[in-house]
């Protein structure tokens, strides 16, 4: 339980200086996600997510939509790759000033590698994407990366610690995007479902923004209704 406090603080003290020269909102935003990972064969699962974030609580006029559906190959329990389909809607007011909502159709390709020691439980993730963002006056297929390193350290059989930290680089001129830094507190209800919430640092260039996250995730294997 030390390993996972010692290493909460380093994220939120890292966070908080990197980034302490931006400006940043001064109100929470909100961030819901729910996710669904759903084992159809020994090698495939289906993926999908919502999100929804508000830039500001009660919610205004800024925050981003986005739904994902994907298709994994589970080459071993520690090896995914996926390929997933987004549709997204964005407010990007808050960073770019009279920016109107903007339209995207995402294609994603990722590497999933898991392992762990004792009680902590590690995944990195590695995405590309091919974003293709529809303005008023143009359409542009941008590319980006993306790493995310995550741990979950269990406390019990019910309450776990998760944290993860997310780093986006842009492709087309190779250039720092965004970065999200989270820690937070889950709490399994059954093998099936658990609840997370936390506090996620979300960074731009040059503004950054304190969210309050609360995730649902649901985790099914559809294989056993077919035996």
């Amino acid at each position: 339980m030390k390993i996972a406090f010692y290493l909460l603080l380093i994220t939120l003290f890292f966070q908080t200086h990197l980034y302490a020269q931006n400006t940043g909102e001064n109100q929470f935003g909100a961030w819901y996600e729910i996710t669904s990972s759903n084992k159809i064969t020994k090698k495939l699962s289906i993926s999908a997510s919502f999100t929804n974030w508000d830039y500001e609580l009660p919610a205004d006029k800024e925050h981003l939509l986005l739904g994902i559906v994907g298709l994994n190959y589970h080459f071993s329990n520690n090896v995914i790759f996926g390929a997933s389909y987004a549709l997204g809607d964005i407010d990007s007011s808050f960073d770019v000033n009279n920016i109107p909502h903007t339209k995207e159709n995402r294609i994603i390709e990722q590497l999933i590698l898991l392992h762990n020691l004792d009680k902590i439980d590690f995944s990195h993730r590695f995405r590309l994407e091919q974003r293709f963002l529809e303005f008023p006056t143009e359409n542009v297929l941008k590319h980006r990366i993306r790493y995310r390193f995550k741990l979950k350290f269990s406390l019990n059989r019910t309450i776990f610690i998760s944290t993860y930290d997310e780093i986006h680089f842009n492709l087309n001129e190779f250039d720092f995007q965004q970065n999200r830094a989270f820690a937070g507190l889950g709490i399994k209800i059954n093998k099936n479902i658990n609840i997370v919430f936390g506090y996620v640092r979300h960074s731009f260039k040059t503004k950054s923004f304190n969210r309050l996250s609360l995730q649902l995730n649901l985790k099914f294997d559809f294989r056993a209704t077919n035996n």
